[in-house]
């Protein structure tokens, strides 16, 4: 069976070095990247307006609109030769379901009830950076290290927050929290 990613993982070889748009890991182990978008793909439900905080290289944004077409992604990332690069990708493949807006988060003109995000921040920080667009209840969703723990205590002295999803990964594990209104 073909790898579902193959083509953005084709894009990411042409354009990584030069733009360092994602760790050699990434291509050399296309497997735990499938993996792990297959855990995101899990959480979203259907029709979900999601928002893929710095974007970079289109991780997990990218992927994932390949998997679920069902999904408005909308892929913020303020760097502009990476922005460049996801309008590139979304365009020669044909991802019809992706937007990509090359501002900072606070400049979208848009509301969600959820947010991706990979190595952007922990979860109390995202949080802040998320606040003006996000739609209650928000869920968060990352990949995360072994001290998200930790993040999400210091998010809940902020709001109410609900660990709902951790799935294992080969490095880390994929975590969902849903945020309610402050």
């Amino acid at each position: 069976m073909k790898d579902p990613l193959a083509p953005y993982l084709e894009l990411l070889r042409a354009y990584g070095g030069v733009l360092d748009l994602s760790s050699p890991a990434v291509l050399e182990h296309p497997e735990r990247q499938l993996a792990a978008v297959k855990a995101y793909a899990e959480v979203l439900p259907e029709g979900a307006r999601v928002v893929d905080l710095g974007s970079g290289g289109g991780w997990p944004g990218l992927p994932l609109a390949l998997l679920r077409p069902d999904l408005e992604l909308h892929l913020v990332e303020r760097r502009k030769k990476r922005a460049a690069f996801l309008d590139l990708a979304r365009a020669r493949l044909g991802l019809k379901n992706v937007v990509v807006h090359p501002v900072d988060v606070s400049q979208l003109d848009l509301k969600t009830g959820y947010v991706t995000a990979q190595a952007v921040a922990p979860f109390d920080a995202l949080y802040e950076i998320v606040r003006p667009v996000a739609r209650f209840p928000l869920t968060l969703v990352s990949h995360k290290g072994p001290g998200w723990p930790e993040e999400v205590k210091r998010l809940q002295e902020k709001v109410p927050v609900e660990v709902f999803h951790v799935k294992p990964l080969d490095a880390g594990e994929l975590v969902a929290l849903r945020v309610e209104a402050p």
